[in-house]
Order: C-alpha cells, then sequence, then structure tokens
C-alpha cells in the first residue's frame, strides 16, 4: 500500500512541475507582450492595484522539428520529341462522276505529320504524303514538307511571359493578410481611443494630478498660505519637472496608451497604402497586359512589353528573337502568297522562307504547280514551271510597310497551245502547253489608317510574254522589265480592309488593272489589257443574331479553266444570310456562283460556271432526354445542258433528314426530291450505327430510289465499321452500293469502297 501510495506522489510531483514550468514561460512571455488595458483595483483608502486585461488567452506554441526536404530534381528533357500521326487510305470507285469518264479506279494515299520539337524548345514540322493512282485524270506525286513551327514557337514564347507576369503580381493571400492586420489595427486603435476618452478616466487623472500637486506643494508655504517670491510659471514648470510619477501612476499609464495610439494610427495608415498598392493592378489592367502580350507582332514589341513590367527574358530560349522573327520556313512542298501581282496562292516545291524583326527578308524557289487544282485533274502535256522571288521592305508584314519584290522564272501559257512535234509518226497528235520565260518587279506598300482600317495599293512591271516579242527577239528580259515607255507589261492593284465595331460592319474590296502583256504568277494572262475589282459587305443585327453577306466581283482571270463567254464586263453576285439564336434553328439562304469542270476531249478541259441558291434549317434540340437534330436543305442550279454534262441541270433539290442520338445508338433517316423538266427523283435512306463498346462500332444503311418518266426502282446500301485497337490504331472499313448519273439521263450502279488506317503517337 506504502508502494502505491509513494508511486501516486511522484507522479503527482511530476504533473505539478510540469505545470510550473509552463506557467513560468507562459507568464514570461505575458510579461513580454503587450496588455490590452488594465483594471484598477482600489484597496484600502489610498492604494490603487494595476491588474493587466488580455483580450486573448495566451497558448504556448511547441515548434515542430524542421525536415530536410531535397529540392525536385529538374526533369530531363530529351533533345527531340516526336508526335504526329500516320494514315494509310484507300478509295475504290467502280465509275467516275461524270462528265469524267473511267472505271475501277483505286486510289492509295499515304501520309505522316510530325511535330518535332528539339531541346524542348524549337518546334518543327513534317508532312511526307504519297498519292498513287491506277487513274489516268489523277496526279501520282509524292511530297515532303519541312517547315518551321513560327506559330506554335511565339505562342510557347508568349505564354511563358504571360505566365512569368501573373507571377510578379502580388499574390492574392498578400491584400488578404493585409486586410487582417489592418482589421486587428482599427480594432485596437478603437478600444485605446476609448480607453483614452472615457471621462472617468480623464476626471481621475485630473484629480491624480490635483493630489501630487498639493503633496509636492506641502511645506512649502509660509504660514500665511502665501507662495514664495518665485515666479508662477517657473514654479508650475519645475513642479510638473518634479512629478514623481511611478508606474502606478494613471498620467503615465495615459501618456504611454496616447502613444500606443499615435503609433496605430500610422500603422493604418501604411497598411492602407499596402493595400491599394496590392490592389493596384485590377484585372482589367492585369487583362489589358495579357492582350499585348498575345498581340504582340514582333519579338521588339514584346520586348518592350517585358521592360515594361520588369520581365527578364533569362526564362526565355536562346535566340527566341531571331527564331520569333522567321514568319515562315519550309523545304519541300509550300504555299508561296506574297502579293496579288507576283506570286499568290502558288504550289512550290522547293525553299520558302520570310524573315521579318523590323525590315522585312523573303526568298522562295522551285518548281510550280499552277494551281492547287493540278492535283486533281492532269491537264494536257505541259512543259515545266519554276520561280523565284526575292523581296525586300520595311516595316512589319501585317502592319504599316514598304516591300520591294523581284520574281522571274517560266510558266505555262494557256492561251497558246502549239503542236508536240515530239510524237512518232504512228503515236497520235498531242497538245503541248508552250511556256514562257518572265521577270518583274512590284512595289507594295500596306498603311494602317487605324487599328480597324487597312489599305494596300501595289504596281508591278514585268517582261512581255513570248508571244508578244519583236521579230529580231533580241530583247532580254531585264531591258523588257525596264522599258519605261511601254504601258502594256504595267499592273495596279489596289485592296481595302474595314471593322466598324459601332455597326458591326466589314468591308473588303479590290480593283485591278493588268497590261495586255503583263505576266506574273498570279494571273492568267490572255493577251489583253485586263479589269478586275470585288466587293463584300458583311452586316450583323438584332445583336449578332443575324448575319448578312452581300458580294460582287467581275472575272479575276486567275483560273484558265474558265470559259472564254465570261468577260470583264460579267459581274458575279451573291448573297447569303444566316440567322442563329439560342435554341432556336439556324436558318441560312445564299445564292452565289457555283462551277463545274467539264472533259470536252483528250486532255481539254472548260469550268462552266452558273447561280446555285441554297436553302437550309437546321436544328438540335431534346424530346424527353433524347437527343434530335433535324435539317431541312433545299437547293436549286441555274445551269443550263449546254453548261455542264451534269444531268441534274436546271434541277430543284429538296432533303430533310432527321437524326436520333439514343446512347450508343445512331439512327438516321432522310427522304429527299430531285426535280426538273424531264422527270423526278424520289429516294429514301435509312442508316443506322451501334457502338457496341469503346473499341467495335458497326453501321449499316439501305437506300431507295425511284425515277420517273423511266419507271426505274433501284435499291442501294452501304455498310461500315471502325476497329479501334489498343497500341495499333483505328481501322475503318466502308462500302456502298450506290447509282451516279449516266447517260441518257438515267441512274447507273456505282459501287465505292474505302479502307483507312490511323495511327496517333
Amino acid at each position: 500500500m506504502r508502494k502505491w501510495i509513494g508511486t501516486i506522489l511522484i507522479v503527482l510531483c511530476s504533473w505539478l512541475t510540469a505545470f510550473n514550468q509552463i506557467k513560468t514561460d507562459s507568464s514570461a512571455d505575458l510579461e513580454n507582450d503587450e496588455p490590452t488595458t488594465y483594471f484598477l483595483e482600489h484597496r484600502g483608502c489610498k492604494t490603487v492595484v494595476r491588474i493587466p486585461v488580455y483580450a486573448y488567452v495566451y497558448v504556448p506554441v511547441m515548434k515542430e522539428p524542421v525536415k530536410m526536404v531535397e529540392p525536385a530534381k529538374p526533369q530531363r528533357i530529351p533533345f527531340l520529341q516526336v508526335h504526329g500521326n500516320v494514315m494509310y487510305n484507300v478509295n475504290y470507285y467502280s465509275n467516275i462522276d461524270t462528265p469524267f469518264n473511267e472505271q475501277h479506279v483505286y486510289q492509295h494515299t499515304i501520309q505522316t505529320y510530325l511535330d518535332i520539337t528539339v531541346k524542348g524548345q524549337y518546334p518543327m514540322r513534317v508532312y511526307l504524303t504519297n498519292r498513287f493512282s491506277n487513274s489516268n485524270l489523277f496526279r501520282n506525286f509524292s511530297d515532303l514538307n519541312l517547315n518551321y513551327n513560327n506559330t506554335q514557337f511565339t505562342q510557347k514564347i508568349k505564354t511563358q511571359v504571360r505566365e512569368k507576369f501573373l507571377a510578379s503580381l502580388p499574390s492574392p493571400k498578400v491584400p488578404d493578410s493585409l486586410q487582417h492586420e489592418l482589421d486587428l489595427a482599427i480594432k485596437k486603435l478603437k478600444m485605446l481611443e476609448g480607453w483614452i476618452k472615457n471621462p472617468g478616466l480623464i476626471q481621475k487623472m485630473v484629480e491624480e494630478r490635483e493630489r501630487k500637486m498639493r503633496d509636492s506643494l506641502k511645506g512649502k508655504m509660509d504660514s500665511t498660505f502665501r507662495l514664495p517670491t518665485v515666479e508662477v510659471p517657473a514654479v508650475k514648470d519645475s513642479l510638473l519637472a518634479r512629478l514623481d510619477l511611478d508606474s502606478n501612476s494613471i498620467y503615465q499609464q495615459y501618456t504611454l496608451k496616447k502613444q500606443q495610439a499615435d503609433s496605430l494610427r500610422n500603422r493604418v495608415v501604411v497598411l492602407q497604402q499596402m493595400i491599394k498598392t496590392a490592389k493596384g493592378q485590377t484585372q482589367e489592367a492585369i487583362r489589358k497586359v495579357c492582350s499585348d502580350i498575345e498581340q504582340a507582332k514582333s519579338p521588339a514589341k514584346l520586348k518592350e512589353i517585358m521592360a515594361d513590367h520588369h520581365i527578364g527574358d533569362s526564362i526565355l530560349p536562346k535566340g527566341y528573337k531571331t527564331l520569333m522573327a522567321i514568319r515562315s520556313f519550309g523545304i519541300g512542298r509550300s504555299v508561296v502568297n506574297y502579293s496579288e501581282l507576283s506570286a499568290k496562292n502558288i504550289s512550290v516545291n522547293g525553299f520558302q522562307a520570310e524573315y521579318n524583326p523590323d525590315a522585312y527578308y523573303a526568298v522562295a524557289t522551285g518548281s510550280v504547280d499552277y494551281r492547287f487544282r493540278d492535283f486533281i485533274v492532269k491537264g494536257p502535256k505541259q512543259s515545266g514551271q519554276y520561280l523565284t522571288v526575292l523581296r525586300y521592305g520595311r516595316g512589319l508584314k501585317d502592319g504599316n510597310n514598304i516591300i520591294f519584290t523581284w520574281f522571274g522564272g517560266r510558266r505555262q501559257l494557256y492561251n497558246a497551245g502549239t503542236v508536240d512535234t515530239s510524237q512518232g509518226p504512228s503515236q497520235p497528235v498531242a497538245v503541248q502547253t508552250p511556256s514562257s520565260a518572265l521577270m518583274g518587279f512590284t512595289l507594295e506598300g500596306t498603311c494602317r489608317l487605324t487599328k480597324n482600317i487597312m489599305l494596300t495599293a501595289e504596281v508591278a512591271k514585268s517582261s512581255y510574254p513570248v508571244y508578244a516579242l519583236d521579230s529580231a527577239g533580241k530583247s532580254s528580259l531585264p531591258s523588257q522589265m525596264l522599258e519605261m515607255s511601254n504601258r502594256h507589261n504595267e499592273a495596279y492593284s489596289l485592296k481595302a480592309d474595314g471593322f466598324f465595331p459601332k455597326t458591326q460592319t466589314t468591308v473588303r474590296g479590290t480593283f485591278k488593272r493588268l497590261g495586255a502583256n503583263f505576266q506574273s504568277f498570279s494571273t492568267f494572262t490572255d493577251g489583253s489589257a485586263q479589269t478586275a475589282w470585288s466587293a463584300h459587305v458583311q452586316q450583323l443585327f438584332f445583336k449578332r443574331q443575324l448575319t448578312l453577306t452581300l458580294g460582287a466581283n467581275t472575272n479575276d482571270f486567275s483560273n484558265p479553266f474558265i470559259g472564254s463567254q465570261y468577260k470583264s464586263t460579267t459581274v458575279f453576285k451573291s448573297v447569303q444570310a444566316t440567322w442563329r439564336r439560342a435554341k432556336w434553328p439556324v436558318v441560312s439562304v445564299g445564292y452565289f456562283p457555283s462551277s463545274q469542270i467539264t472533259k470536252l476531249g483528250d486532255g481539254q478541259y472548260q469550268e462552266n460556271l452558273f447561280y446555285t441558291l441554297t436553302g437550309n434549317v437546321t436544328h438540335s434540340y431534346n424530346v424527353r432526354q433524347l437527343m434530335m437534330n433535324s435539317s431541312l436543305v433545299y437547293t436549286q442550279f441555274y445551269n443550263r445542258s449546254t453548261d455542264s454534262g451534269f444531268v441534274y441541270f436546271n434541277t430543284k433539290n429538296l432533303l430533310l433528314s432527321q437524326s436520333f442520338f439514343l446512347q450508343q445508338l445512331t439512327l438516321q433517316a432522310n427522304a429527299s426530291g430531285a426535280f426538273n423538266q424531264d422527270y423526278k427523283l424520289y429516294t429514301l435512306e435509312g442508316r443506322a450505327l451501334y457502338n457496341i463498346n469503346k473499341y467495335i462500332s458497326l453501321g449499316a444503311g439501305i437506300k431507295y430510289n425511284r425515277q420517273t418518266v423511266f419507271n426505274i426502282d433501284q435499291l442501294g446500301y452501304s455498310a461500315e465499321t471502325t476497329l479501334q485497337i489498343p497500341k495499333l490504331g483505328q481501322i475503318q472499313f466502308s462500302a456502298d452500293k450506290g447509282f451516279i448519273p449516266g447517260m441518257n439521263k438515267q441512274l447507273v450502279p456505282n459501287n465505292t469502297g474505302r479502307a483507312t488506317y490511323f495511327k496517333t503517337f
């Protein structure tokens, strides 16, 4: 029993020792802390004891040992990072649609697209395309294109600068913590001012002061209660100086509290200024700086923004100014789109680069496919084409600038056919399109009148076509180009672009005047003077819900396939209106020119232009949580039988389509009718697509055709499937038994098929 009592006493003593230690520590900390106020307690007639009052309860904090954390190792960036995709596609046609007549055509396409990043900073892009076919109509070609991805690099630089700017702003927690400290300081200041201005305290101070003065003057007065012969002010100052106020004096408490209040007032002013500074960068100002960074068009402008906001460029990759100034760089197949009178939308297989820090430099050279249409339709036997373009200017390409362009090379003449004499006597005679060497220069200037209004003017002069040379033919290309007395080889161009925010109006217009002997890689030369213009207006109405677009233009002589009956005085008009409103159907109506290429003979084609009227209504909606889509489309061709071999000339077409989306199942039903002066064609079609799981989907359809006058009923069908194989890629198959227009205005069977392999990595 004694043993247990001894143990309990030892434990109690340990507890008491620990409690006293904590109390001692707490008392020591309390002594070092400033009390909120004091409570005065009277003990006896002349005894006053100050009891400190704290507005909080002190809680001792036990500091935890600091854990040493090793800094994270920087992530290793590989020298090359490659992402992209590879695709193989094969198409099969049992018949080619009119006006081309071929059967059992296979067309294979192999394409690889790669995004390559060097050292995690420098992006490049590679395209490799190979297309081959057993058709005589389609060109076989292989293309390799390696280009520097300026857009991706510039966007990455701007993103880094924007993130650095946002990181330099005060943290959102800083104003909150400052505001919390300010609130506490104001609260404490109010408590002190309340204590200082307390009437009872002031009365106590007066009484205490009077008592002290009486005690200090006692014994210094004579029996007649007269003051010594000392001046009153001096006595008063002496008395105040010799006031023996100890730490328990109310007057000293008052003075101390007043000093604390003054200090808090200064602290409140400082905190208010700090909060104002922290909140000085408003959201609007931040958005403006971010917008300026995003819209910076040159390294110099970006550097200026960085300097204004004290952002260092150490975070940016080496040579970023030079790489941002490289607007384009390509080896292999690329597009040259420089100016209206030199080279515009030309497909070049060679080298092309643009560099624009402050001055502007550009170079392009290589062989030419005159237009992109040459990828689709083979022309007659043609001589080779090539170009070389050199450009130099001052200013930014998409800002105010003046640019000089020199171009030269060889191009085809579509208005002068010759017989190919290289053909053997037993071989059919072929028409060859001759070529002509050319050389020229242009001077182009761009002026931004306002942020939204821009004017571009260009003048040009070139050498003569081969058929316009003098009989001696001794004149060199430079001498022809610089012959200032001849005005037939000159050209002029004017473009205007404007946007008016108040009325939400967009206006574009062009005017072009070409001399009879002017030639370049932008226009089709026909041996006559040419004048072309175009105008385009887009207007938004009813709070951007209605978009109305109007356009008019003359023949721009950029397409050699257009029929010769279309002169420069022919005006092509277009109008389109689109209505969009939330939860309403989208309605669109348009009237504009269309075209169709017609095969006239072996290696001869003609493109006919005619007007088309279209109107469609599309609406997506839910019915009892079932997603649906409805479409109504009307089309009318205003062409003639002489314009086209297309059987649907001058035809009205009406299509109604309804789709249902039932989770994994998609259903579609179509009904259409085509009506012209000779017959009516009615079509009904149903399709279904079912996603079995995320790897497999199956689809099938059936189509019924009814053609009047000929009393022909035809039934077609289709099927498709998609296989998603992990780590291998996606494989798609589709087959369709349908019908296309044939001779004698009847539909003939046509089978098509497609197989595609696609892999992203």
